[in-house]
């Protein structure tokens, strides 16, 4: 996946809720590439503000410290 930024090409609902979960965010920052890039896809199939909630709430878990 060369040329990939997650950032740039986050739909805007995710970027919202990830705003939102400071931690989740930090956990997003820290993945590699392919997992950002994994995580921008199943944001594009999310269908409710509840989904989205726990795909963010997925990264919140993933948290290293």
């Amino acid at each position: 996946m060369t040329g990939f930024d997650p950032f740039a090409e986050l739909p805007e609902g995710f970027a919202m809720a990830l705003a939102q979960d400071p931690a989740a965010l930090d956990a997003f920052g820290r993945l590699p590439k392919d997992e950002k890039a994994h995580y921008v896809t199943r944001s594009h199939q999310v269908s409710s503000r509840d989904e989205m909630r726990a795909l963010v709430s997925e990264l919140d878990h993933k948290r290293t410290f």
